[in-house]
């Protein structure tokens, strides 16, 4: 189940279109497709979508004429929509809407239906208003001929209010990749400090993610940070460490070496650089940050090493933070929360006596997704990084999940690399890393392979739920941006 949205839903607009010819030959067809019309709106309501209607002059949706159809679409882009439906409740020439459809400025899928009727048993002015699959090659051909490749064509059965489950779902996954749409309109995400030296799949071009994605990537200075880290009172400090009471469980040493007991001058000090980590993000209107940074034995360094409990709380508000610099795996995590999701920063280990994708890593993490209250593990030391503190560690919610990578190549192009599995209970580490096994279905070692030939760097975001038709569906609406499912 999607897990509640922090960010504003997809806006969708909905071209119900008729073919006027047959109103005075079939008296109430006209107001029969408009009722349907609104059938499928109702489905929009339900999947989520902010639904945008346009209403001519005679009060209501119906566009039977290209002048109506004009008007539909100068509405429709005014009001910024995110996806156009062409929604054909029967037989409709396709010239009626096309001017529209070239106004609306964002991508279009054309959906047809059929209501369940015994065939030889209906007339044919019941029939004009039982859809049909008359007009959907024409609308295809229409806009491609137009210069408009439809992001989709969906058609499916329809009874009463409800249509069949194939198509609701279709419908149900449009409407979540109008809602990242969306959440990257006026995004921007903070770049802080450098990417971890040498690992040089993480590297990222800002101009690249402008082109594609149509964000803005600014950058945020660590001086900044500590400031705010420095003049956080007392009160803001104790308002942070009641909600770390409140949201975390604290846990002893584990069996490794790394783990350490959990000192109150740790927590403290994690509250105070969760409350400057707000500000930065609060005062810099991120949607996301990107960072790393080392220092040297300074107040830098202890201040870059224990950003993971604010980075969680932040993250599960919606806003992701990627550790190394990894702004790739930032995009991922980002993604999968503005549909519900969630989004936790890993990468992935393997058990081959079991056959399972252990994925996890020493923070940030969205504790919206977490099986059973989310906990703090004390390390003495974070492996391949300067300092030490405390750090978040749970598995994810049993049940299905998505790992979404984004990798670019030699070119600089974006793909969204998907997987999807099945989060499930069994032994994980105890290290102060949020770790998963993922079953998979198919051997360990051919997964390991194909997931890097694919491109992928070497982190990923983590998701609840079975994303990738959502995902796919948004890389529609990117055309800049390629997909790549591997079965898993």
């Amino acid at each position: 189940m999607p897990i509640a949205k922090v960010k504003k839903p997809g806006k969708v607009g909905v071209m119900i279109v008729g073919h006027k010819e047959y109103w005075p030959q079939f008296p109430g067809s006209r107001e029969k497709e408009i009722a349907s019309g609104e059938i499928f709106q109702a489905l929009l309501e339900r999947c989520g979508a902010e639904v945008v209607r346009f209403y001519a002059a005679d009060g209501t949706q119906m566009l039977d004429t290209p002048e109506k159809a004009f008007e539909a679409g100068i509405f429709f882009k005014t009001n910024d929509i995110d996806l156009c439906f062409i929604y054909l409740p029967s037989y409709v020439a396709s010239g009626r809407y096309m001017i529209g459809a070239k106004q609306v400025a964002c991508p279009i899928v054309v959906v047809g239906h059929k209501v369940h009727s015994e065939l030889g048993q209906v007339s044919v002015a019941d029939s004009n208003s039982l859809g049909g699959p008359c007009s959907s090659a024409e609308a295809y051909n229409a806009l491609q001929r137009c210069g408009i490749e439809p992001a989709d064509f969906i058609f499916g059965r329809q009874s009463g209010n409800w249509y069949s489950c194939k198509m609701e779902k279709e419908i149900e996954e449009w409407c979540r990749a109008a809602d990242a749409s969306r959440a990257l309109k006026g995004a921007i995400f903070g770049s802080m400090g450098h990417n971890y030296e040498g690992m040089l799949d993480l590297n990222f071009d800002p101009t690249t993610f402008t082109r594609s994605f149509g964000v803005h990537i600014r950058y945020v200075e660590m001086c900044e940070l500590v400031e705010y880290v420095k003049t956080a009172s007392e009160a803001e400090i104790k308002a942070k460490l009641d909600e770390m009471r409140e949201t975390f469980e604290f846990l002893e040493p584990s069996y490794d070496s790394i783990t350490a007991p959990i000192e109150q001058k740790d927590i403290d000090w994690a509250a105070q650089c969760a409350v400057g980590l707000d500000k930065l993000v609060a005062n810099n209107n991120l949607s996301g940050m990107a960072y790393y940074y080392e220092g040297r034995d300074n107040y830098y360094e202890e201040v870059a090493s224990n950003l993971i409990i604010g980075n969680s709380l932040l993250e599960s508000a919606g806003i992701p933070l990627a550790g190394e610099h990894d702004m790739k795996t930032c995009m991922a995590m980002y993604i999968t929360s503005s549909i519900g999701a969630g989004g936790s920063f890993a990468e992935y280990g393997i058990d081959m006596i079991d056959d399972v994708v252990v994925v996890g890593h020493d923070g940030p993490h969205d504790i919206r997704i977490s099986e059973g209250k989310p906990k703090i593990r004390g390390l003495g030391l974070y492996h391949g990084k300067r300092g030490h503190g405390i750090s978040v560690e749970f598995p994810l919610k049993t049940g299905p999940i998505t790992m979404l990578g984004l990798s670019s190549d030699i070119n600089g192009r974006f793909t969204f690399i998907c997987t999807e599995a099945e989060s499930q209970m069994g032994p994980l580490p105890q290290t102060g890393n949020s770790c998963t096994r993922a079953a998979i279905t198919r051997n360990v070692n051919d997964f390991v392979v194909e997931w890097a030939k694919a491109g992928n760097n070497h982190h990923l975001g983590l998701s609840i739920g079975h994303n990738n038709g959502v995902i796919a569906k948004l890389c529609k609406m990117l055309p800049d941006v390629k997909h790549i499912y591997l079965p898993a």
